[in-house]
């Protein structure tokens, strides 16, 4: 089920709420007129962010309200809010998190797959070619005593 598919009455995420993930969206990523790519705050990446987001709902809502307690979103630079992200331990595990769901969303986006090179589709069922790498590096692994329980 995508975000299109619900009513504003099952988003779990009130409208404030959903203003501040996209405000720090677009803190993170800013629109970028010269390469043609869209901010993280781009309506169709919100849908996708607020897709990822349903999943750590709870610890998204408890860091966006102390985070209202702290700033008015509506007049705080994207500077400063991110300087408060980064800086205040109080929000560490909110913005890591936030950042994770934010870069996932952003990177799975046609338009920015297609400006860094990549096609637009999914990598199965054709795959992504990968170069034949040095499997020397795996006989540590191999040799090591096996860490589980046999069956």
């Amino acid at each position: 089920m995508n975000s299109d598919d619900l009513i504003s009455s099952d988003n779990v995420f009130s409208k404030k709420q959903q203003q501040i993930i996209s405000a720090i969206a677009n803190a993170m990523i800013r629109k970028d007129d010269f390469l043609g790519l869209p901010s993280a705050s781009d309506p169709r990446v919100m849908r996708t962010i607020m897709d990822k987001a349903v999943h750590f709902s709870g610890r998204l809502i408890e860091g966006i309200d102390a985070l209202s307690e702290e700033i008015d979103t509506r007049i705080t630079t994207p500077e400063a809010l991110l300087d408060l992200l980064d800086k205040n331990p109080k929000f560490r595990s909110f913005s890591r998190m936030l950042t994770i769901v934010v870069m996932q969303a952003y990177y799975q986006d046609p338009r920015v797959l297609t400006a860094h090179g990549q096609s637009a589709r999914p990598p199965f069922p054709l795959g992504h070619d990968v170069e034949s790498g040095d499997w020397s590096l795996l006989d540590q692994v191999k040799q090591r005593t096996p860490f589980y329980r046999h069956a």
